[in-house]
């Protein structure tokens, strides 16, 4: 067990490494300036983006994940967010199509820039890991079975964002903490 988290998470690590501190810093501030955020995904990366929109908010922005049946309408304004290693799902192209076409400004964490998702967003976040399709002409190499590393570093991205907007509001885990469900099943 040992010898393969160590793999792991030096693969982790690697791939988070790609991810330019400039682009981590305009992809924060979307989040933060964001009227509201509408988030999709399929997959485990549908399972990621869920957890993620909880932590949103948590840090007072309102975030929705798209076929929930509390989502309220995409409007002008608001930022689409799609998480997708191939970026060429059909379902995350048409529901970043309809939102852009609504108004939404699209932002997306994608393993390949250069990909459908890539050409629809706004902002994107590069993880070049090997995905269900292949890998990137410059993604990193990977002993785990495909899309596994990327989404591993999807969840660590994802976190970082939420840690990192948390320090630009000047909040701690209290502020969180006030925010966080109360009434649990």
């Amino acid at each position: 067990m040992v010898r393969s988290s160590d793999i792991i998470l030096a693969e982790v690590s690697a791939l988070v490494q790609q991810i330019q501190q400039s682009d981590f810093d305009e992809f924060c501030q979307h989040l933060l300036g964001a009227r509201r955020v509408m988030a999709y995904a399929t997959g485990r990366s549908g399972f990621l983006l869920r957890s993620f929109i909880m932590r949103l908010n948590h840090l007072g922005i309102s975030a929705y994940y798209v076929g929930d049946a509390s989502t309220p309408p995409v409007a002008p304004g608001d930022h689409f967010l799609t998480v997708s290693g191939s970026g060429s799902t059909a379902t995350s192209i048409g529901a970043a199509s309809e939102a852009q076409r609504l108004g939404a400004i699209v932002i997306a964490i994608l393993g390949t820039r250069s990909s459908p998702l890539g050409a629809l967003a706004t902002h994107v976040l590069e993880l070049p890991a090997p995905h269900k399709r292949g890998v990137a002409a410059h993604g990193l190499p990977s002993e785990q079975t495909a899309g596994s590393l990327f989404e591993q570093g999807a969840f660590i991205l994802l976190e970082s964002l939420v840690h990192r907007c948390f320090l630009d509001q000047g909040h701690g885990v209290e502020a969180a903490l006030q925010r966080h469900a109360n009434l649990e099943a």
